[in-house]
């Protein structure tokens, strides 16, 4: 008689304990597929920053680099840019006083000793490969694809809520190719505007543990009316 009655006990249990391992399983499953879903709406997010920052007309950028094992910085620089061909800046590279102006194919060079504007005509400076990240630092996101990438939550640069990715990303940069092949980018952008407002870079070399380099990039005043002009015709000297 005792089997019977244990029987009829667990069919009376089983009802609560299937209906509660099915609602545990439809929780998991949720989540699961809303994970899904916000990674995936996150990525997309990531390319419309992406382009909405390379297609911008303008903006103001701070950017510093160094080379990893080195305490000293190889540049740090602060200007703006007005999309087509005009860009300013003003910082130090290796050490020296630069200050860069560049209307269309004209250079102007402020001389860090006599601080005389000199002119170089049809030189585009912002082409140069040896100061592309200075006076052209959305040179850094031109990718021929990103094999990588993964949000990786909110997180508060200069007290702002920012969208946080890493990736890995094959680099469109001839200089940086050249010099190395493993790149690994954390970028944040603006929930506001899909933007890109800051990213930090290292690049490395295979075999090399010692050597690389580093490069933070902060961005902002995207879209503004930025006036850029060349320096007063005066104090201009032809090169």
């Amino acid at each position: 008689m005792l089997v019977p009655r244990w029987f009829v006990l667990n069919k009376r249990r089983l009802g609560p304990v299937a209906l509660a391992g099915a609602l545990i399983l439809l929780v998991v499953a949720g989540i699961w597929s809303f994970s899904g879903e916000s990674q995936a709406d996150m990525q997309k997010n990531f390319e419309t920053a992406h382009q909405n920052t390379l297609s911008s007309r303008s903006f103001r950028f701070a950017v510093e680099s160094k080379l990893l094992g080195e305490n000293e910085f190889y540049s740090k620089v602060e200007g703006e840019s007005a999309m087509p061909d005009k860009v300013h800046i003003k910082g130090t590279v290796l050490k020296t006083p630069v200050e860069f102006t560049q209307i269309n194919d004209s250079t102007y060079i402020r001389d860090p000793f006599s601080g005389k504007w000199l002119s170089l005509q049809g030189n585009h400076l912002s082409k140069w490969e040896l100061f592309m990240s200075e006076l052209n630092p959305l040179s850094n996101f031109n990718f021929k694809d990103i094999p990588e990438i993964r949000y990786v939550g909110e997180e508060e640069v200069d007290g702002e809520k920012l969208l946080a990715y890493e990736l890995k990303p094959n680099v469109e940069n001839v200089f940086l190719e050249n010099q190395f092949d493993d790149f690994n980018y954390k970028i944040w952008v603006s929930k506001s505007d899909l933007t890109i407002r800051k990213a930090l870079i290292k690049a490395s070399k295979a075999g090399d543990e010692k050597g690389g380099l580093e490069i933070s990039i902060k961005l902002w005043d995207y879209n503004r009316s930025l006036r850029i002009d060349v320096p007063q015709e005066s104090n201009v000297t032809t090169q």
